[in-house]
């Protein structure tokens, strides 16, 4: 008996981790995306930023530095441990993305932005709260997008930005 329990959970833990996020990327350069915003990979340091997710003004100049054409307007913060392995945690649940999803008729304007760096590969994950998607780029080229339905990330970013007010709204 004790060993049919055993077994049923090596197979649940088994079925559980190998329907992981990454499975559901198709494309190579995606799948390393995944692998380098993993809390088990020990060589990728973690920040976030605050890219400014107002409707761009015409003809209006950046004035700070910019991040995939969107202005940084919060200098970048190194994750704490806890907060970069909830993160990891969000990006590798395969709840956290929708499937089969209608392209929703809103400009794509992120409010934050995630960066991991390892010793070769930079990933950028910019993440819309507006439309609820997120853009994920490797070394400076986007190689997947998704919509997200995770109010853990909301409540996550909400603790990292406590004094921004346009954050805590969400």
């Amino acid at each position: 008996m004790k060993n049919n329990i055993v077994q049923i959970t090596v197979f649940t833990f088994l079925l559980v981790f190998s329907s992981c996020n990454s499975s559901h990327w198709k494309s190579d350069d995606m799948k390393r995306a995944i692998s380098i915003t993993s809390f088990q990979n020990p060589n990728t340091a973690c920040e976030v930023l605050r890219v400014d997710d107002s409707y761009p003004v015409e003809g209006k100049t950046q004035e700070g530095s910019s991040l995939h054409g969107y202005e940084v307007i919060s200098n970048a913060v190194v994750l704490n441990s806890a907060s970069r392995k909830e993160l990891s945690s969000i990006i590798e649940d395969h709840d956290t993305y929708f499937r089969h999803s209608v392209d929703i008729d809103c400009a794509f304007r992120p409010g934050v932005a995630f960066r991991f760096s390892d010793q070769q590969n930079q990933v950028d994950l910019l993440v819309c709260f507006s439309c609820n998607e997120l853009r994920y780029y490797l070394n400076g080229k986007v190689v997947g997008q998704s919509y997200f339905k995770s109010q853990v990330l909301r409540s996550l970013v909400q603790g990292l930005f406590p004094e921004d007010e346009k954050i805590q709204k969400l």
